[in-house]
């Protein structure tokens, strides 16, 4: 953070992400939480602490699974992220390499032309 006090444009972002990040995961939260009261409403067995019970459960084992998901998601985009970034930088090298041999042979066809 500068000494002024105002967070930099890097600070602000990672803020901001860290708060959509919390937000989407509420969200989701609310939707196991939500998606479990209505399977268990199905039921006309339970009793209340038995319906709470398993609502905690299903939502419980919802958000499990939301969370492998956003790994193994998050674990891919960063492989694919590594994986771009090296065929960029092949492509970054391979178009510097034509843009110096059409310089180099541009300077000598200019330097031939010049000795004629």
């Amino acid at each position: 953070m500068p000494s002024s006090g105002v967070p930099d444009s890097r600070t602000v972002q990672a803020g901001i992400a860290r708060m959509e990040g919390y937000l989407l995961w509420q969200a989701e939260i609310d939707s196991a939480r939500a998606d479990a009261e209505a399977a268990v409403d199905a039921l006309d067995w339970p009793t209340t602490a038995q319906r709470e019970e398993l609502v905690d459960l299903l939502a419980r084992r919802q958000l499990n699974v939301s969370q492998m998901a956003l790994t193994r998601i998050a674990t891919r985009a960063h492989q694919l992220r590594g994986e771009y970034q090296q065929r960029y930088d092949v492509l970054k090298r391979r178009a510097l390499a034509a843009v110096l041999a059409l310089l180099t042979a541009l300077m000598l066809l200019n330097a031939l032309l010049l000795a004629s």
